[in-house]
């Protein structure tokens, strides 16, 4: 084969690749990430192109919080070259005391419940992301306060040679004194009993099969057993309908699959490529009568990289139920939880059988600097900032559909658009937190707060 074209240029083969600074992550992990191997041909006007999103794609593990790849050794009589991977490894370790909301998010713990502290919870905490170097994630968590929380959950990614199978596990307990028991104009309202009782109590255990065959596809099996329990006053006074028909307790196994399909360059903050995610639920497998259920999720995200700071983002997620019958109080969840979210309306839910949200943004990278930290910072992961600073417009369209729960919640079964500027950080390509100052139809704005990790 000929090693240069008038159209492609000059070509190299691998002979080696290196890798240095895993001192805990087993190379086959980092190998694992690589679309190339020792002996593959790649066009050396593409080395820039295509190391950018391999470099995306092993910081995107959370494993690394700096990664370098270069050619090394090149050699222009035989064209070969060596591949070199300089990586600084993520704290992998994070023990720490527990104080966060038990509210959505910051922004309903601040205006709604008034910044109370008698709705913080509190405890232990230990998350290892790299237990035995192989990116195996371990959480374990004691919790009191506003909710009492027990968990252990683990996931080894890897069972097989060719690293495609993984399994994992969990059980979680929680009970709580308070309790949202129902939605009134689009705000769940709270209940606490004078004698201080427990008003809800949670238990799960399951365990989840994880296939992936390549690079980007993700598979993933999840069986679970939950059992749900309310008392008394909530089940006859408070609503009825809280597991329906006056229920006190609800059991029933879940079986879910979800497929992804990640082209993303960079997951934390994309700077390019997309994504399809499918998921379909089966809440109830015919063992017990006590929940029936059947839903579909899709989530579409495209991001164009226009220049190398500037990305636009288009997204659209929609989720519907299958088995039309009705649904309990508890189970009836839609915008407002988790990331399903729209702007302008972080302070409200929009319970509902159904929902679409599409998603655009336009951002635009202004501040991008590593910033020596060795003076002040004594753990060694963190001594060199990287530091990137984001300014993002933010507008959002959803509708929710909801037969059921429409008394007073007005903003259910109608459109509902939510936009405004954002400024968001991110530090060490791991710890991402956004300012977003949004408005929405009801003639209402504020800053709103929002954090995530890559772990």
């Amino acid at each position: 084969m000929s090693l240069w074209s008038q159209e492609t240029g000059p070509i190299a083969t691998i002979q080696n690749i290196i890798i240095e600074g895993n001192n805990r992550t087993k190379e086959r992990i980092i190998l694992r990430e690589l679309d190339v191997t020792k002996s593959d041909t790649i066009y050396l006007k593409d080395f820039q192109e295509r190391f950018f999103k391999t470099k995306k794609r092993l910081l995107s593990t959370g494993l690394f919080n700096m990664v370098k790849i270069n050619f090394q050794n090149y050699n222009d009589v035989t064209k070969t070259t060596d591949i070199h991977i300089l990586v600084r490894e993520n704290l992998f370790i994070y023990p720490a005391p527990i104080i966060e909301f038990a509210d959505r998010n910051f922004n309903v713990w601040w205006e709604e419940q008034n910044h109370s502290f008698s709705r913080l919870n509190y405890g232990l905490r230990l998350d290892h992301i790299n237990l035995t170097g192989v990116k195996d994630k371990l959480k374990l968590k004691l919790q009191f306060g506003y909710t009492r929380k027990y968990e252990i959950d683990y996931i080894y990614p890897y069972l097989d040679e060719a690293q495609t199978i993984g399994l994992g596990f969990n059980i979680f307990f929680a009970e709580q004194k308070e309790i949202g028991y129902i939605t009134r104009n689009n705000k769940t309202e709270f209940f606490q009993a004078e004698d201080e009782r427990k008003l809800l109590n949670r238990f799960r255990v399951g365990t989840t099969l994880n296939y992936r065959p390549n690079l980007f596809t993700f598979n993933t099996v999840r069986l679970e057993f939950h059992r749900n329990g309310i008392d008394d006053i909530v089940a006859t006074q408070l609503n009825p309908d809280y597991f329906l028909n006056g229920k006190k307790s609800i059991k029933f196994f879940f079986l879910e699959y979800n497929y992804e399909y990640n082209r993303r360059v960079f997951d934390i903050y994309p700077e390019g490529g997309y994504a399809i995610n499918f998921n379909i639920k089966k809440e109830g497998l015919g063992l017990f009568n006590d929940f029936n259920n059947l839903s579909v999720y899709l989530d579409l995200e495209k991001h164009f990289r226009i220049t190398r700071s500037l990305v636009t983002t288009f997204r659209l997620k929609g989720k519907t139920n299958l088995i039309r019958n009705d649904v309990a109080f508890a189970n009836n969840t839609g915008l407002g939880y988790g990331d399903n979210i729209v702007g302008g309306y972080e302070l409200y839910v929009l319970d509902g059988t159904d929902f679409v949200l599409g998603e655009t943004q336009l951002k635009a990278r202004f501040f991008h600097k590593v910033i020596n930290l060795s003076r002040y910072m004594p753990i060694p992961a963190f001594k060199q900032l990287d530091l990137k600073i984001f300014f993002r417009w933010n507008t959002d369209m959803a509708f929710v559909n909801e037969p059921r729960y429409t008394d007073t919640n007005d903003l259910n079964n109608r459109w509902v658009v939510g936009y405004g500027p954002s400024v968001d950080f991110l530090f060490y390509n791991n710890f991402l937190f956004k300012f977003e100052y949004n408005f929405n139809q009801l003639g209402e704005s504020g800053l709103f707060i929002h954090n995530s990790l890559s772990f």
